[in-house]
């Protein structure tokens, strides 16, 4: 009876972990952050690679044209004028929407400015910004 319990109990924990950890496996790296909306940022990952930022931003950290987008929410960053500012949802909807804004330190002004002309009309829709928002945030 014991040994029934027992196993019982650890179902219930194994289940319970794997909750706890969004869609994305049993934790580590690969679980998502606290209040992170799992299927928003699908959607938002799906777009990241429609409207091509994947082209300029890496989402693991390697140096590219733009800055890496993982584990950026939250922190701060250098701007080029020498402030810094937060990465949260205003200052990732800020960028998106208006790139030239405040340029974090040692990235060309204008660059993406230009990329995404032919996207905003899709950027500008609500759903389209959360989403990326919601993506970029679930990044680690």
């Amino acid at each position: 009876m014991l040994r029934v319990v027992l196993v019982i109990v650890a179902v219930l924990m194994s289940v319970a972990m794997v909750g706890c950890t969004g869609s994305r496996g049993t934790g580590g790296e690969n679980a998502l952050p606290p209040g992170v909306n799992v299927e928003l940022a699908e959607k938002g990952k799906q777009l990241f690679n429609t409207y091509a930022c994947n082209t300029c931003h890496s989402v693991n950290g390697q140096a590219g044209i733009g800055p890496a987008l993982n584990g950026i929410y939250g922190k701060q960053v250098k701007l080029e004028d020498g402030s810094t500012v937060t990465v949260d949802d205003a200052y990732l909807r800020e960028s998106i929407l208006n790139p030239d804004a405040k340029i974090v330190a040692g990235y060309p002004k204008g660059s993406m400015a230009n990329l995404i002309q032919p996207f905003l009309p899709e950027i500008r829709k609500e759903e389209n910004l959360s989403a990326l928002v919601e993506y970029i945030k679930s990044l680690q």
